[in-house]
């Protein structure tokens, strides 16, 4: 057989992936892309023809572009929290030998993945509630005479947001150092280095590129995610997932909500292309 009869042999292979991709995401962000630039009637309808009202809304009121800077915050929060609460699990799960416990602990970390989202945040709903088990701990020792508002708070929304992707976080980090060879670290103590300069200087730059990867996903999630935020901390919280949320539920003005999520669209992918490029430089500056 011919290399081009081979070559349109895998072109056919992934024809249907591609077909599949078109029709479910490309074909409805043009149609989305499209409605951003609709113009409304009074009662926020979508009228036909082309404007860039709704993008001018987007960038200028501060109910929309403030979403957008407090989104950005709260996801790189969220990052450098998932990435310092994962480092410890992944290195004690890394160094673990093969074993019972080594599998049990994965399936810990795994488990969570395989559980919907809606129920890992009603978790935290029922745990932060006014009678729920953190306030009845905090009036029954005595730090409070009575429940603690805790839902519908900006630190609740963190927290639960920060639990519902620790597992990105801690999967890549696991392979990176795992994927170690220990001789390196055995050499680094044989020269005289100490385990804290050993782990300081082999191990975390070596871990680097699962703290990239682990970070850049749980900042493109955190981004995007507003059902955790949304049912922890209500409608009220400025995060951009929930502002779109608003907008087509509540006002039913949906250029707009087309525009504002075409705008964190654009907010994800251009801070994160920014993260990649500065992690980048930092490894070459660790590697020397």
């Amino acid at each position: 057989m011919t290399a081009a009869p081979r070559r349109w042999t895998g072109l056919t292979y992934v024809l249907p992936l591609v077909v599949f991709l078109a029709a479910l995401f490309l074909v409805p962000l043009v149609r989305l892309l499209r409605l951003s630039f609709n113009p409304v009637d009074t009662f926020n309808a979508a009228l036909p023809g082309f404007t860039l009202t709704q993008y001018g809304r987007v960038f200028t009121e501060p109910y929309f572009y403030g979403s957008l800077l407090q989104t950005l915050a709260t996801a790189l929060l969220v990052a450098v929290l998932c990435v310092l609460l994962a480092y410890p699990a992944a290195y004690f799960l890394a160094r673990r030998r093969a074993g019972v416990l080594r599998t049990l602990l994965f399936v810990v970390v795994i488990s969570p993945l395989l559980t919907s989202v809606v129920v890992r945040t009603y978790g935290w709903v029922v745990l932060l509630s006014g009678n729920g088990v953190v306030n009845k701990a905090l009036v029954a020792s005595g730090l409070r005479d009575q429940p603690a508002q805790f839902l519908t708070s900006y630190p609740a929304v963190v927290i639960a947001v920060t639990h519902v992707l620790l597992p990105f976080a801690i999967i890549p980090l696991t392979t990176a150092l795992g994927g170690q060879d220990r001789n390196l670290h055995r050499a680094s103590q044989t020269l005289g280095a100490g385990p804290i300069r050993t782990f300081l200087r082999v191990t975390v730059p070596l871990s680097l590129p699962g703290v990239v990867t682990g970070a850049l996903i749980v900042f493109a999630l955190a981004m995007g995610i507003y059902i955790t935020p949304l049912l922890v901390g209500g409608v009220t919280q400025p995060l951009t997932g929930i502002r779109v949320y608003d907008q087509v539920t509540t006002v039913f003005d949906y250029p707009v909500a087309a525009a504002l999520s075409f705008a964190l669209l654009a907010l994800t992918i251009v801070s994160t292309t920014l993260l990649a490029g500065v992690f980048r430089i930092w490894e070459r500056r660790l590697h020397g």
